[in-house]
């Protein structure tokens, strides 16, 4: 038995190259990672693919399967093993991240724990000396940046899809999710209901996206629908609930509409010039990426109402003991948020900054009002501060009359 890979040259991170490990433990322990994750299970895939290599090279006596009973028996020292492949990671790849360390390491010790090889997480971190992770603050978007893109955007999928995400701060994959009949445009603001099985954290919620997001997404649908001509025939084409939104054809899996729309949306960055891209990194991943515009959507919300709020909005593990009713929920997000996740929209764009302006005067008002109010108590302290010498001296003189008479 072998790990196959489809690529050779062990760049495992494109889109569409997925290693495949043909070991009959190995996908046992994979097909049960997928009843309770997603996503989440490639690093495990790809954490296996690397842990196999490095037995190969180093223990070609066994393999990822094999090793298992040296591993129960006690023949073969765990805590020395996974301390030598982090070594043997970092040095035959040294663009790692400490990050992508840590996801194939967890995965490694699922894999053992899966088969009863105990690795006991006091003893972990004292025998497998792992790299430090530093975190490093992501590049903050604000609304011109976002309308910088929107201006630049031509393509009309990608446009509507970027406005729903900059205003309804779902996951880039929740938004490809999104099928027709999960849209309520009945209600103001348009309602979209997120699937649990497309959600992080497997519950599915409810949100809103903007006035302007929902005009940009009626465009898109009502384009996306109509009859077309091909080769002096005119098709027309029905609508069908349970159609995904954002694309154009009949297919029904969000991930590999991912790998277009993730295309589309690099060559706009390109055309804006905001393709910066970091430092470090196995890819070096760009500075400003889909999921830029969830941490937007958080940190507005999050002013403008409060961090249970935003919590609950974006669909983290919120308290439990947070609860309002749907029409409170809508409500907030209207009046308090959507005028802040609104770009190309510039009636709204101009009626708030009214509004800021009209606030900025009455505080200037307030300030004029505190500092007359501040001049007249300083007036009248001078004043008090007259009659009290006048007194002590009154006092002083009445004492030196006493004394003399």
């Amino acid at each position: 038995m072998s790990v196959q890979t489809v690529n050779s040259s062990d760049k495992l991170y494109k889109h569409k190259t997925q290693p495949e490990i043909a070991f009959e433990k190995t996908q046992t322990f994979l097909n049960r990672m997928l009843r309770s994750t997603t996503r989440k299970w490639y690093p495990y895939q790809y954490g296996l693919v690397h842990f196999q290599k490095y037995i190969a090279a180093k223990h070609p006596t066994w393999n990822i399967e094999t090793i298992i009973q040296p591993l129960s028996l006690g023949n073969i020292n765990v805590y020395e093993l996974l301390d030598g492949f982090v070594s043997y990671l970092m040095e035959k790849y040294p663009d790692f991240t400490p990050g992508t360390l840590k996801h194939y390491m967890t995965g490694v010790r699922s894999y053992l724990a899966f088969y009863d090889i105990d690795v006991i997480p006091s003893k972990f971190k004292r025998k497998v000396k792992m790299p430090r992770t530093y975190r490093e603050d992501e590049l903050p978007l604000d609304a011109q940046d976002i309308r910088k893109l929107l201006l630049a955007c031509n393509n009309r999928r990608l446009k509507p899809y970027l406005l729903v995400l900059a205003s309804g701060g779902m996951r880039a994959t929740e938004g490809l999710a999104i099928r027709l009949m999960d849209v309520d445009f009945s209600v103001t603001p348009t309602k979209v209901h997120i699937r649990r099985e497309y959600a992080k954290t497997k519950v599915p919620r409810d949100i809103y996206i903007s006035d302007e997001a929902t005009q940009y997404l009626k465009q898109w649908i009502e384009w996306k629908y109509q009859d077309r001509k091909i080769k002096g025939r005119t098709i027309k084409r029905k609508t069908v609930a349970q159609d995904l939104v954002f694309t154009v054809y009949s297919a029904n899996d969000p991930n590999s509409l991912y790998v277009r729309v993730l295309g589309e949306f690099e060559k706009l960055l390109t055309v804006a010039g905001m393709d910066q891209r970091k430092d470090s990194g196995f890819q070096r991943r760009r500075k400003i990426t889909l999921h830029s515009m969830r941490r937007f959507v958080k940190t507005v919300v999050s002013d403008q109402v409060n961090q249970d709020y935003s919590e609950w909005f974006i669909g983290h593990n919120k308290s439990p003991y947070y609860t309002k009713k749907e029409p409170e929920r809508r409500e907030l997000y209207s009046k308090k948020c959507m005028k802040y996740l609104t770009f190309l929209d510039y009636t709204t764009l101009e009626n708030t900054g009214r509004n800021i302006e009209t606030k900025l005067a009455l505080k200037d008002s307030e300030i004029e009002e505190l500092r007359q109010e501040m001049a007249e108590m300083q007036k009248s302290q001078i004043h008090h501060s007259e009659e009290w010498e006048s007194i002590r001296r009154d006092m002083a003189e009445m004492k030196k009359n006493i004394r003399f008479t």
